[in-house]
Order: structure tokens, then C-alpha cells, then sequence
């Protein structure tokens, strides 16, 4: 008599990036409070236990969505500018330039992230706080003029300033694309926008220095 067939594990590790990528959709389609885990279950042609079984829940599944999100934006733009680049502002256009290229090749992503990126739910504030570290402490390095030293009062200022810089850019980019995305802007040219954004946000950050 043959020995019974082993079980399969019900539900194999690599479903959750395939999970992640079908909520992104839906999230971003629907709004967190309309979608449903059955409707984001059947876009990732899964059992809707699958979901539970990875993410606890519609919350946490949603927190997993919106980082990816954010860190394929984040890892776009670095790619753009390698570490290793000296500073200089056409490194700072080159992170403009892949920001909107990922973002318009990204659109449920984009979304995401401009719709939820502030509080909408316990966990998206935090990560839109770690975005915004992460994107700061990288920044200091766009320009030569950022490595002064932090430790008068004159470099604490200049970080405080650096840093409502930065954020206000982010804040600038992420509303003009929602804009493109779906508003009132969805007629413009969008090389003539994203020129436009683009000289700026580098207008903003030479000002500082």
C-alpha cells in the first residue's frame, strides 16, 4: 500500500509579495475603507484565508502595501544616485527625474502613497515619518554645502531648514502628481510640469545654502 501523500503547506511563502502587489491595486482603486479582503483575495487569485494566514487582517496587509510602496519609490531614486556620487545639484534633478518616472510608471503605488502617506491609519504616519528620515538623511548629500557641521547653532539652523526644505518638496512632488494622476492637472503637458516642479525644488534647496 503507498504511503499517503505528504500535505502541502496551505499557503507557500511566495503568495505574500503576490498578495501585496494585488492589495496595491485594490487599495489604491477602492480606498481602505471600501476594499474588501475577498475582492483583494480574488485580484491575487487566492483563497481568502491566504490573506488572513499572511497578514492577520485587511490593517496590516494595508501597512504592508503602503511600505512596499514607498521603499520602491525610495530604492528608484537611490538607484539614481549611487553613494559614491560627489554631491552636486544634477544629482538632486537625477533623484527628481526618477521620482516621476517611477511614480508614472507606478500608478498604484503613486496613489497609494499620496492618499495614505498621512495618518489615515495608526501605522501610515510612522512610515511616513521613516519615508521622510530616510529621504532627509540622504539628502544632506545632494550639495556640499549640507556637510557643515551640526554642532553650532548656526548648522542646527541650517538643519532645521534642510530638513521643512525636504519635506515641503516631498509634500510639493506627491500633490502635483496626484494632481496629473486624477485632478484638475490631468491635461497639462506633464514634461512641462515636471520641469517646472523640478527647477523648483532645486531653487529651494541652493536658497539654503
Amino acid at each position: 500500500m503507498s504511503s499517503p501523500e505528504r500535505k502541502r503547506p496551505a499557503h507557500r511563502p511566495s503568495r505574500r509579495k503576490q498578495i501585496i502587489e494585488a492589495a496595491t491595486t485594490v487599495f489604491s482603486r477602492d480606498g481602505y475603507v471600501e476594499a474588501r479582503v475577498e475582492d483583494i483575495a480574488r485580484a491575487a487569485g487566492v483563497a481568502p484565508t491566504a490573506i488572513y494566514y499572511h497578514f492577520g487582517g485587511k490593517e496590516e496587509l494595508f501597512t504592508q502595501a503602503l511600505r512596499a510602496a514607498m521603499n520602491g519609490f525610495s530604492e528608484r531614486i537611490f538607484q539614481a544616485r549611487p553613494d559614491f556620487e560627489a554631491p552636486n545639484v544634477e544629482g538632486l534633478r537625477k533623484v527628481l527625474a526618477a521620482g516621476w518616472e517611477y511614480f508614472t510608471t507606478h500608478p498604484d503605488e503613486a496613489r497609494l502613497v499620496q492618499r495614505y502617506s498621512e495618518g489615515r491609519t495608526p501605522h501610515a504616519l510612522s512610515l511616513r515619518r521613516e519615508w521622510e528620515d530616510r529621504h532627509l538623511q540622504r539628502a544632506y548629500d545632494y550639495v556640499s554645502a549640507a556637510r557643515t557641521s551640526r554642532s553650532t547653532r548656526k548648522a542646527r539652523e541650517q538643519h532645521a531648514a534642510h530638513t521643512m526644505a525636504i519635506r515641503m518638496m516631498l509634500d510639493v512632488i506627491l500633490t502635483t502628481q496626484a494632481e496629473l494622476l486624477e485632478g484638475t492637472c490631468g491635461e497639462l503637458p506633464r514634461d512641462a510640469v515636471f520641469t517646472a516642479v523640478e527647477d523648483m525644488c532645486v531653487s529651494l534647496i541652493l536658497s539654503l545654502y
